[in-house]
């Protein structure tokens, strides 16, 4: 039997972040950001200095999941940093200088490191006691050229990229607008991947495939169709490279399974730590979502095609109202 969007809403609205919740972590992030804001205002240093914080990530997109035991709640706040441009060729100085600068304003929270084996840092994270809040702190350079864009580490420390933060949630806008089913189908499919332990396929890359998809098969406002298309895709030889027009530069030589670019510089692969066993995995999980589901249209009672979604999305699928 096939379900209907405000049956698969009721299941949405278990998976995802409750309004009700959002305002313990929408306190701390607001008197962080206002912590920083004042900092950044009242700032007359003439050496490196931040002097934008904004925030990204799923939060700030609409497509964040209620915390579970192995995925807390986290939220992306970039720092825009200025006055040194000798940091973009020593990144290990440029960590240092935003832990201060948050142990600064910030003395008493768990400002956390997380290092490779020679000691450098590959990311760097504040997490609040209470309620498990973890904020990714993302530092970028701002570019004279192309205007809008920013010189950015990449996170594990591997290697260096040029991207537009504010291009990229300018996009995702942009296909919220278009589909109002789209943050649905992005945290529906971000639940199964983390119900089949996919981790290495990142949030960010469902996004693009949803959003692909959108633009170049047309918006698809049905959330079951959605997301048995998003399942065929992903699981067919169809899905090996996905560019966005309108982003900067094309997509050079790579040697990973899948290639899946920026939206806003194509040179950017979002798929680079994706090995090939982990695409045939994740190929595998998509096609049996996408036969599975197929199947649950085709069940004659609503108990049997519950059970098939169950399947895909575990025990916790649920279309009753809660």
């Amino acid at each position: 039997m096939k379900l209907t969007n405000t049956q698969l809403q009721n299941f949405i609205g278990r998976i995802k972040l409750k309004r009700d919740n959002m305002p313990k972590y929408k306190g701390q992030i607001e008197n962080l950001v206002s912590k920083l804001e004042d900092k950044i205002k009242n700032d007359d240093s003439t050496g490196l200095r931040v002097t934008r914080v904004l925030r990204a990530g799923s939060w700030k997109k609409g497509t964040i999941l209620r915390p579970t035991g192995d995925f807390p709640i986290d939220i992306d706040l970039v720092f825009f940093i200025k006055g040194d441009e000798t940091v973009k060729n020593d990144v290990q100085k440029l960590h240092d200088f935003v832990v201060d600068y948050l142990e600064s304003i910030y003395p008493s929270k768990d400002i956390y490191r997380d290092v490779d084996a020679s000691g450098n840092t590959k990311s760097i994270k504040i997490k609040f006691s209470g309620t498990g809040l973890e904020v990714d702190i993302v530092p970028v350079v701002p570019l004279s050229s192309p205007e809008g864009y920013v010189w950015q580490p990449e996170r594990g420390g591997k290697g260096k990229y040029i991207t537009s933060v504010d291009g990229q949630l300018e996009f995702a806008k942009e296909r919220k607008n278009a589909n109002s089913s789209f943050t649905s189908v992005v945290r529906a499919v971000k639940w199964w991947r983390n119900y089949k332990e996919l981790d290495v396929l990142k949030s960010f890359s469902v996004e693009l495939i949803v959003s692909h998809l959108d633009l170049t098969k047309g918006v698809e406002t049905n959330i079951e169709e959605a997301l048995i298309r998003f399942f065929e895709f992903a699981s067919s030889e169809k899905l090996k490279e996905l560019n966005f027009i309108g982003a900067i530069n094309t997509i050079p030589y790579y040697t990973t399974p899948v290639y899946i670019a920026d939206p806003t510089n194509n040179e950017n692969s979002t798929t680079n730590k994706i090995t090939e066993s982990d695409w045939n995995e994740i190929q595998e999980e998509a096609e049996e979502a996408y036969e599975t589901l197929t199947l649950a249209q085709a069940r004659g009672t609503m108990g049997d095609a519950i059970s098939e979604w169950k399947s895909i999305f575990g025990p916790h699928f649920n279309i009753t109202e809660e």
